[in-house]
């Protein structure tokens, strides 16, 4: 059983399903974080709705069988594209329905947008995995962005949620590309755009319309 913290929130993983990886990248470990989520909807006062946990749950084999088609290749492109290897041999990914956003450290997704229970439009599953990806460069990138960026004291105006994700989207970006997704590319994108927090909208004007991205790649090969 893997136990994750959040302050006083603890995060235990209860099934696991392993989406193995080749030798190269992490192998990405999947599970309902059951506690976790009644310690959040008992601290937050958010509602969670059963029918939402018994659909991530019956779709765990599923989520699991996709990244296993598609998330190996989205990390080795990243390895490919920076350099470096990831540095983790297992990722364990907590997958919840409560009200937290979704975040690297702990690694936590926020599966209700990716839920037919939950809303009308589920996110597709390519946009999904890009969310998972996401969380996971955050991971990768951590001491990887140069302390004395030209390109970071270029955007120094900007907000923290916009710095800390331009190399992070470039990077998302040059994988899609590279692998020939730009259809999927879009849709995560245009998911980003939807967002309340501006900022990411932000980020993806600078790197995708833009067109800086493969200058933020040249700093993260350093």
């Amino acid at each position: 059983m893997c136990v994750l913290f959040i302050g006083p929130l603890i995060l235990f993983a209860g099934s696991l399903f392993a989406a193995q990886a080749s030798t190269s990248v992490p192998a990405i470990n999947f599970s309902y974080a059951a506690e976790f989520d009644a310690a959040c909807a008992q601290q937050t006062k958010y509602q969670i709705n059963p029918a939402w946990v018994t659909e991530l749950k019956s779709r765990l084999p599923e989520l699991t069988s996709n990244w296993a088609k598609d998330g190996p290749a989205l990390l080795s492109t990243s390895e490919a594209i920076v350099g470096k290897p990831f540095p983790e041999k297992q990722v364990w990914v907590s997958l919840s329905v409560c009200s937290l956003p979704s975040m690297a450290d702990p690694m936590l997704i926020n599966m209700r947008f990716s839920l037919k229970s939950f809303t009308a439009t589920p996110l597709t599953e390519d946009v999904t995995i890009g969310i998972i990806l996401h969380e996971l460069l955050h991971r990768y990138l951590l001491g990887r962005i140069p302390a004395n960026s030209p390109l970071l004291a270029k955007y120094k105006d900007e907000d923290e949620t916009v710095k800390s994700h331009l190399h992070l989207l470039a990077l998302q970006e040059g994988v899609y590309l590279k692998l020939g997704r730009a259809d999927s590319l879009r849709r995560i994108i245009a998911k980003d755009r939807e967002l309340p927090n501006k900022s990411y909208a932000r980020a993806w004007d600078i790197i995708d319309i833009g067109g800086d991205y493969e200058s933020f790649l040249s700093e993260l090969r350093r």
